[in-house]
Protein backbone atom coordinates (compact mmCIF):
# COMPACT_ATOMS: atom_id res chain seq x y z
CA UNK A 1 0.00 0.00 0.00
CA UNK A 2 1.02 3.32 -0.65
CA UNK A 3 1.25 6.23 1.99
CA UNK A 4 -1.54 8.76 2.71
CA UNK A 5 0.39 10.72 5.12
CA UNK A 6 4.12 11.10 5.80
CA UNK A 7 5.76 12.86 9.19
CA UNK A 8 9.30 13.53 8.69
CA UNK A 9 11.22 15.14 11.67
CA UNK A 10 8.60 16.32 13.43
CA UNK A 11 9.84 18.11 16.99
CA UNK A 12 8.08 20.49 19.68
CA UNK A 13 9.39 21.72 22.88
CA UNK A 14 7.98 23.89 25.93
CA UNK A 15 11.23 25.51 26.91
CA UNK A 16 13.33 22.96 27.76
CA UNK A 17 10.50 20.34 27.84
CA UNK A 18 10.97 18.30 24.53
CA UNK A 19 7.46 17.10 23.98
CA UNK A 20 7.94 15.40 20.46
CA UNK A 21 11.81 14.61 19.23
CA UNK A 22 12.57 14.26 15.65
CA UNK A 23 9.57 11.59 14.98
CA UNK A 24 8.84 10.02 12.40
CA UNK A 25 6.21 7.81 10.76
CA UNK A 26 3.98 7.41 7.65
CA UNK A 27 -0.08 5.88 7.27
CA UNK A 28 -0.87 4.32 4.64
CA UNK A 29 -3.57 4.01 2.10
CA UNK A 30 -6.67 2.18 4.27
CA UNK A 31 -5.01 1.46 7.36
CA UNK A 32 -5.39 2.25 11.09
CA UNK A 33 -2.47 3.08 12.89
CA UNK A 34 -2.72 3.18 16.83
CA UNK A 35 -0.57 5.24 18.39
CA UNK A 36 0.10 4.50 22.21
CA UNK A 37 2.29 5.56 25.30
CA UNK A 38 2.53 6.49 28.93
CA UNK A 39 0.79 9.53 30.23
CA UNK A 40 3.16 12.96 29.37
CA UNK A 41 4.53 10.31 26.15
CA UNK A 42 3.66 13.38 23.68
CA UNK A 43 0.76 11.54 22.22
CA UNK A 44 -1.84 14.10 22.28
CA UNK A 45 0.87 17.17 21.70
CA UNK A 46 1.49 15.02 18.30
CA UNK A 47 -2.24 15.86 17.22
CA UNK A 48 -1.81 19.13 18.09
CA UNK A 49 1.38 20.06 15.70
CA UNK A 50 0.11 17.87 13.39
CA UNK A 51 -3.10 19.82 12.89
CA UNK A 52 -1.69 23.26 14.21
CA UNK A 53 -4.67 23.41 17.20
CA UNK A 54 -3.79 25.09 19.29
CA UNK A 55 0.11 25.24 17.91
CA UNK A 56 2.52 23.76 14.95
CA UNK A 57 5.52 21.66 15.44
CA UNK A 58 9.22 23.80 15.72
CA UNK A 59 10.48 21.50 12.86
CA UNK A 60 9.14 18.74 10.53
CA UNK A 61 7.17 17.84 7.63
CA UNK A 62 3.91 16.89 7.00
CA UNK A 63 2.79 15.53 3.65
CA UNK A 64 -0.71 14.83 2.97
CA UNK A 65 -2.31 12.37 -0.15
CA UNK A 66 1.11 13.95 -1.94
CA UNK A 67 0.64 17.62 -1.04
CA UNK A 68 2.95 19.65 2.07
CA UNK A 69 0.55 20.69 4.62
CA UNK A 70 3.93 22.73 6.21
CA UNK A 71 2.44 26.38 5.49
CA UNK A 72 -0.74 25.91 5.67
CA UNK A 73 -3.40 26.96 8.44
CA UNK A 74 -5.60 24.71 10.81
CA UNK A 75 -8.54 25.46 8.39
CA UNK A 76 -6.41 24.97 5.46
CA UNK A 77 -5.52 21.80 6.74
CA UNK A 78 -8.97 20.51 7.36
CA UNK A 79 -9.92 21.19 4.15
CA UNK A 80 -7.04 19.43 2.72
CA UNK A 81 -8.39 16.22 4.11
CA UNK A 82 -7.03 16.11 7.76
CA UNK A 83 -10.18 16.39 10.36
CA UNK A 84 -9.43 14.94 14.61
CA UNK A 85 -11.74 14.95 17.41
CA UNK A 86 -10.08 15.57 20.79
CA UNK A 87 -10.19 13.92 24.15
CA UNK A 88 -12.75 16.11 25.34
CA UNK A 89 -16.18 16.80 24.21
CA UNK A 90 -15.77 20.08 22.09
CA UNK A 91 -19.04 20.54 20.65
CA UNK A 92 -21.29 23.20 20.49
CA UNK A 93 -23.83 22.81 23.77
CA UNK A 94 -26.92 25.43 22.86
CA UNK A 95 -27.13 23.81 19.21
CA UNK A 96 -28.47 21.25 18.58
CA UNK A 97 -27.19 17.80 17.27
CA UNK A 98 -28.00 18.21 13.65
CA UNK A 99 -26.93 22.10 14.14
CA UNK A 100 -23.11 20.81 15.43
CA UNK A 101 -22.80 18.65 11.93
CA UNK A 102 -24.30 21.69 9.99
CA UNK A 103 -21.72 24.21 11.44
CA UNK A 104 -18.60 21.81 10.48
CA UNK A 105 -19.85 21.01 6.85
CA UNK A 106 -17.95 22.61 4.20
CA UNK A 107 -19.68 25.54 2.21
CA UNK A 108 -20.00 23.31 -0.89
CA UNK A 109 -22.39 21.24 0.62
CA UNK A 110 -24.68 23.94 1.03
CA UNK A 111 -24.13 24.78 -2.76
CA UNK A 112 -28.11 24.14 -3.46
CA UNK A 113 -29.24 25.07 0.01
CA UNK A 114 -29.76 24.01 3.25
CA UNK A 115 -32.40 21.21 2.72
CA UNK A 116 -29.46 19.23 1.43
CA UNK A 117 -26.91 19.75 3.63
CA UNK A 118 -29.52 18.99 6.22
CA UNK A 119 -29.74 15.80 4.62
CA UNK A 120 -26.52 15.09 3.99
CA UNK A 121 -25.59 15.88 8.23
CA UNK A 122 -28.91 13.73 9.10
CA UNK A 123 -27.14 10.91 7.12
CA UNK A 124 -23.67 11.12 9.01
CA UNK A 125 -25.99 11.62 12.56
CA UNK A 126 -27.47 7.47 10.98
CA UNK A 127 -24.07 6.82 10.08
CA UNK A 128 -22.67 6.86 13.59
CA UNK A 129 -25.93 5.70 15.91
CA UNK A 130 -27.09 9.62 16.69
CA UNK A 131 -30.25 9.63 14.23
CA UNK A 132 -32.91 10.26 17.23
CA UNK A 133 -30.92 12.75 19.08
CA UNK A 134 -30.96 15.33 15.95
CA UNK A 135 -33.11 17.86 17.27
CA UNK A 136 -31.72 17.63 20.92
CA UNK A 137 -29.65 20.13 22.64
CA UNK A 138 -25.44 18.68 22.54
CA UNK A 139 -25.75 19.48 26.29
CA UNK A 140 -28.39 17.26 26.66
CA UNK A 141 -27.00 14.15 25.36
CA UNK A 142 -24.67 11.24 27.05
CA UNK A 143 -21.06 11.00 27.27
CA UNK A 144 -20.56 8.69 24.41
CA UNK A 145 -23.38 10.52 22.77
CA UNK A 146 -21.15 13.13 22.43
CA UNK A 147 -17.70 11.13 21.28
CA UNK A 148 -19.75 10.03 17.92
CA UNK A 149 -21.39 13.14 17.63
CA UNK A 150 -17.57 14.93 17.05
CA UNK A 151 -16.77 11.60 15.07
CA UNK A 152 -19.84 12.46 12.59
CA UNK A 153 -18.55 16.28 12.91
CA UNK A 154 -15.56 14.95 11.52
CA UNK A 155 -16.60 13.11 9.11
CA UNK A 156 -18.85 15.95 7.78
CA UNK A 157 -15.11 17.53 7.04
CA UNK A 158 -15.19 15.04 4.21
CA UNK A 159 -11.46 14.36 5.57
CA UNK A 160 -9.25 11.58 3.87
CA UNK A 161 -7.01 10.88 7.03
CA UNK A 162 -8.91 10.96 10.70
CA UNK A 163 -7.26 11.59 13.71
CA UNK A 164 -8.95 10.33 16.77
CA UNK A 165 -7.97 11.31 20.14
CA UNK A 166 -9.27 8.74 23.31
CA UNK A 167 -12.41 8.46 21.62
CA UNK A 168 -13.24 5.27 24.15
CA UNK A 169 -11.96 7.61 27.17
CA UNK A 170 -14.95 7.85 29.48
CA UNK A 171 -17.14 4.86 28.00
CA UNK A 172 -18.25 1.26 29.64
CA UNK A 173 -16.99 -1.76 28.34
CA UNK A 174 -20.51 -2.30 25.72
CA UNK A 175 -19.59 1.24 24.88
CA UNK A 176 -16.19 0.63 24.03
CA UNK A 177 -17.09 -2.43 21.96
CA UNK A 178 -19.23 -0.33 19.98
CA UNK A 179 -16.60 2.30 19.53
CA UNK A 180 -14.47 -0.44 17.83
CA UNK A 181 -17.20 -1.53 15.45
CA UNK A 182 -18.09 2.58 14.74
CA UNK A 183 -14.17 2.79 13.99
CA UNK A 184 -13.86 -0.42 12.10
CA UNK A 185 -16.70 0.62 10.05
CA UNK A 186 -15.54 3.99 8.65
CA UNK A 187 -12.14 2.33 8.40
CA UNK A 188 -14.17 -0.06 5.82
CA UNK A 189 -15.52 2.52 4.25
CA UNK A 190 -12.12 3.80 3.12
CA UNK A 191 -10.98 5.79 5.62
CA UNK A 192 -7.32 6.12 6.92
CA UNK A 193 -7.33 6.26 10.66
CA UNK A 194 -4.78 7.27 12.89
CA UNK A 195 -6.05 6.66 16.52
CA UNK A 196 -4.57 7.91 19.95
CA UNK A 197 -6.15 5.58 23.48
CA UNK A 198 -5.10 4.35 26.73
CA UNK A 199 -7.49 1.36 26.39
CA UNK A 200 -5.16 -1.20 24.46
CA UNK A 201 -7.68 -4.12 23.82
CA UNK A 202 -9.18 -0.88 21.50
CA UNK A 203 -5.80 -0.65 19.99
CA UNK A 204 -5.30 -4.37 19.51
CA UNK A 205 -8.55 -5.14 18.16
CA UNK A 206 -8.44 -2.17 15.57
CA UNK A 207 -5.08 -1.27 14.40
CA UNK A 208 -3.19 -2.40 11.22
CA UNK A 209 0.30 -1.30 13.12
CA UNK A 210 1.29 -0.29 16.67
CA UNK A 211 3.52 2.79 17.44
CA UNK A 212 4.45 3.53 21.31
CA UNK A 213 5.53 6.79 22.14
CA UNK A 214 7.67 7.64 25.11
CA UNK A 215 9.09 10.92 26.09
CA UNK A 216 8.56 11.96 22.70
CA UNK A 217 10.22 9.49 20.79
CA UNK A 218 9.14 5.96 19.27
CA UNK A 219 9.72 3.29 21.38
CA UNK A 220 8.49 0.25 19.64
CA UNK A 221 6.71 -0.01 16.09
CA UNK A 222 4.88 -3.20 14.33
CA UNK A 223 2.32 -5.62 14.62
CA UNK A 224 -0.16 -4.66 17.79
CA UNK A 225 0.46 -8.46 19.51
CA UNK A 226 4.40 -7.88 19.03
CA UNK A 227 4.56 -4.24 20.07
CA UNK A 228 2.63 -4.95 23.38
CA UNK A 229 4.52 -7.75 24.15
CA UNK A 230 7.87 -5.56 24.15
CA UNK A 231 9.64 -6.02 26.92
CA UNK A 232 10.35 -1.85 26.38
CA UNK A 233 6.82 -1.29 26.55
CA UNK A 234 5.88 -3.00 29.16
CA UNK A 235 8.55 -1.23 31.60
CA UNK A 236 7.23 2.27 30.10
CA UNK A 237 3.74 1.15 30.93
CA UNK A 238 4.77 -0.85 34.43
CA UNK A 239 7.97 -0.09 35.30
CA UNK A 240 11.41 -2.03 35.59
CA UNK A 241 9.88 -4.66 38.14
CA UNK A 242 7.12 -5.51 36.09
CA UNK A 243 9.06 -6.00 32.82
CA UNK A 244 11.16 -8.74 34.92
CA UNK A 245 8.20 -10.81 35.96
Amino acid sequence: MTDILVVRGMSKSFGALKAIRGLSFSLAHGEILGIAGPNGSGKSTLFNILTRIPFGPDAGELVLDGKSLDRMSPRQIVQAGLARIFQTETDFETLSVLENILVAMPDEDFRHGRRDAEKRAADLLAYVGLRDQADRPASEITVYDRKKLMIATALACRPKVLLLDEPAAGLSPPEVTEMIELIRRINADGLSIIVIEHIISLLVSVSNRLLVLNFGELLAEGAPKDVIRDRRVIEAYLGTAAANV
